[in-house]
């Protein structure tokens, strides 16, 4: 009896262990992917992200396991991007200003004044004409951006309300990135730039180290940036724009099947993303007051003046740079084509 008990024991471990064996040999790849911006049920770059997991997994029959690291949890920007390079991490969604390093190329997206709207940029971003000059981003790096899309229109998140373009004068202004076509337009409205990671944003602003921190609603909320700084301020014309850059060797990896897979479920997971476009963004400013925020938005006046001196910095930026002008005109011939 012991004899029959044993066996049978054993052929039950024998069983589990062979089931643990197949369940963690399920996906052939795993692909992990940074964000330094915490997910969220409600903004468009959070579904982009769930919807692409899904897609990925069921249309590769489990074969690839998305693997989603919001706030940082792969570690602080420059890591991660540098990772995506190194081929360490497969992917990581930055603010484009954060992947100049790779290839300068990347900072044309950072011109203001390009988009009206993120549906309006959403329709440029889709043009297959800037579809194929994004793919050329990044070559050199063995990287390049899966998806290219804003995530919410720029505000600026200070202690004192800054509701008036002449506010910005002296005001120690966190940017993301240390690209000119993010920081000359600050500075020539008076501010003084300072290149941070997102995660040292908040504590900054907390003592003093920075006067603001320009970033989105999604990543004010998400990092309950009111704890500290409770005025927030929309930035005519501008917009976060995040790349999505994967690992060229890690596409490789999988082969030209796979690769179609996630190709395609990253185009398809715009739908989702899109949908997210219509009711996120007062979904978000009704949370941002909830927490104690204050949101203020520039009249017609007020606009007017910022987008006079912000768009001459950026032609200044983009007139001395016969590759950023090239790369400017599509985008800007795109942008006109969808309006």
């Amino acid at each position: 009896m012991l004899k029959i008990l044993g066996t049978a024991l054993a052929a039950f471990a024998m069983t589990a262990w062979l089931g643990g064996i197949r369940e963690a040999d399920a996906a052939d790849f795993i692909l992990k992917i940074s964000s330094p911006a915490p997910l969220s049920d409600n903004d468009a770059l959070s579904a982009w992200f769930r919807a692409f997991e899904k897609g990925v997994e069921e249309h590769s029959d489990g074969r690839i396991d998305v693997q989603l690291y919001p706030s940082s949890q792969l570690g602080p920007i420059p890591s991660t991007v540098e990772g995506v390079a190194l081929g360490t991490i497969e992917m990581t969604a930055p603010i484009i200003g954060f992947l100049s390093k790779l290839d300068p190329r990347f900072q044309v997206l950072d011109a203001a004044g390009l988009f009206d709207s993120e549906e309006h940029a959403l329709k440029t971003l889709s043009d297959p004409n800037v579809r194929k000059l994004l793919s050329e981003f990044g070559a050199s790096a063995n990287v390049e951006p899966l998806f290219v899309l804003t995530s919410g229109q720029s505000v600026v998140i200070s202690r004192s309300a800054i509701n008036d373009p002449d506010k910005f004068s002296g005001v120690k202004l966190r940017t993301g990135g240390a690209t000119p076509l993010l920081n000359e337009p600050m500075q020539a409205l008076g501010a003084a730039p300072v290149a941070l990671p997102l995660g040292e944003a908040a504590p900054a602003l907390q003592v003093g180290t920075i006067d603001a921190a320009a970033i989105n609603m999604p990543v004010a909320i998400g990092f309950k940036f009111a704890d500290v700084a409770k005025e927030a301020t929309y930035l005519p014309g501008s917009f976060t724009v995040i790349g999505g850059i994967i690992s060229k060797d890690f596409l490789a990896q999988i082969g030209p099947e796979l690769e179609a897979v996630v190709r395609e479920e990253a185009e398809n997971a715009k739908k989702a993303y899109a949908e997210k476009l219509k009711s996120g963004p007062a979904f978000l400013e009704g949370v941002w007051a909830k927490q104690g925020g204050h949101l203020y938005t520039f009249d017609a006046e007020q606009q007017k003046a910022y987008s006079d001196v912000v768009t001459a910095a950026v032609e200044k930026v983009v007139s001395g740079n016969p590759q950023m002008k090239a790369d400017y005109d599509i985008l800007k011939a795109a942008a006109d084509a969808a309006r």
